[in-house]
């Protein structure tokens, strides 16, 4: 697909630019050259014939004659009358010869050194429109240059930009795709364990009543996992429409990460898992807060909604949950912080990439990892989390080492 836009841009947009810049320059200096070079053919071809007209008046003159000045000066102004008013001669030292000259010799259009003889040819414009006109030429020149560079990049820039565009659109129709099989795959799984033993249930075909209540455990489990996707799946919604709403009180943080973490072992109620709640400081682990105190191990109460917090602390630990091997502890941690209480979900299993963590909480993503991209999942749990805390006016960090484990951190603000 890369390679496919990389084409597209190239023949679409980059070629006909490039083009369109040269030809449209090329045409503007052959236009400036081909007046200037008009321009001088003319004065090389007045100063041409003057200078002939002068030689041949000098061959015709008797030799006592041309010691005289007046004689000599009437020689040369004779020459120049043919094209009166526009060619003069003047001396090296750029003094008149003959008839005054209307200008000074600098400010000639043309001026040519005599072959032989110690004068000057200098060429003025008899209609200096032309030579404004030319000068108008050569700005419109560079004002036509700096509209076809303008209009090159525009284009140019216009082409990154919706070539950009095209390309994440494209990138978020194809994790669109991705997310659809594999929510396809995660609704599948647990809607045929539940119909598989619903129906044994209902047809009376489970001998003991020990099997019974293990079936009715991993009916309640699987629907527990639909349940937590599809809560993810409309909150999902709900922040892409801006209709999400928090419902924001005084909780005690305590009460929300314990009973989460009692509802996740529900979830997962047939592994051998160990999941290790830590309440700081030490000492208070697991208890209850005492009758009217506000919460548990001194904590102030916090304004946050408890079922988005919740739900968020759930899709951390049914994270670390699947990227984990069963028989590692995953430990949950609540504690104060700096104006800020701080709820810490820390697993050992197989880490995330540097490269990667900056990319974990983007809706959609999962993990190219081979060995990670089996794992069923949707990509939006981490997601939700980043949101819900940020909707909250805090943060959430990741630290990893892969082999190692890693450990998510949610700051909510006191």
């Amino acid at each position: 697909m890369n390679f496919k836009i990389g084409l597209f841009f190239i023949l679409t947009i980059l070629i006909p630019t490039a083009l369109l810049a040269y030809f449209g320059l090329l045409a503007a200096r052959n236009e400036k050259v081909i007046v200037e070079k008009s321009m001088r053919q003319k004065y090389e071809a007045m100063a041409n014939i003057v200078e002939d007209q002068v030689r041949q008046s000098i061959s015709r003159a008797p030799e006592a004659k041309l010691g005289e000045r007046a004689y000599w000066d009437s020689v040369l102004a004779a020459g120049a009358d043919v094209f009166r008013d526009e060619v003069f001669l003047f001396s090296r030292e750029g003094a008149p010869v003959g008839k005054a000259a209307p200008h000074a010799l600098e400010q000639a259009a043309y001026v040519r050194p005599m072959k032989d003889l110690p004068y000057l040819l200098g060429v003025f414009e008899k209609h200096p429109f032309l030579v404004e006109n030319l000068e108008t030429k050569q700005k419109n020149l560079t004002f036509y240059i700096s509209i076809i560079i303008f209009s090159a990049f525009s284009i140019l820039g216009g082409g990154i930009f919706t070539t950009s565009a095209l390309t994440r659109e494209w990138r978020q129709a194809k994790l669109k795709s991705e997310f659809a099989s594999h929510l396809s795959h995660d609704l599948r799984r647990p809607l045929t364990s539940i119909r598989m033993f619903s129906e044994m249930l209902k047809n009376d075909l489970v001998p003991t009543e020990k099997k019974k209540n293990e079936y009715y455990g991993i009916i309640s489990e699987e629907s527990e996992k639909l349940t937590h996707l599809a809560n993810n799946i409309l909150d999902f919604s709900r922040i892409e429409e801006g209709r999400r709403k928090y419902n924001i009180k005084d909780e005690d943080i305590t009460r929300v990460a314990r009973e989460t973490v009692e509802r996740f072992k529900v979830y997962t109620i047939h592994q051998t898992r160990d999941v290790i709640l830590e309440i700081e400081p030490a000492g208070l682990k697991g208890t209850a807060p005492p009758k009217g105190q506000a919460s548990c191990a001194g904590y102030p109460m916090v304004r946050v909604d408890a079922g988005a917090v919740s739900q968020a602390l759930m899709n951390l630990l049914t994270n670390a949950d699947k990227y984990s091997p069963a028989d590692r502890e995953i430990r949950v941690s609540v504690r104060r912080g700096k104006r800020q209480a701080v709820i810490e979900v820390a697993d050992r299993g197989e880490g995330i990439p540097p490269d990667e963590q900056k990319r974990v909480f983007q809706k959609f993503y999962r993990s190219p990892r081979k060995n990670m991209s089996e794992v069923e999942g949707s990509g939006l749990g981490l997601a939700l989390v980043k949101h819900t805390a940020e909707a909250h006016g805090g943060r959430v960090a990741v630290e990893s080492e892969l082999g190692k484990g890693s450990k998510f951190t949610i700051y909510l603000p006191v």
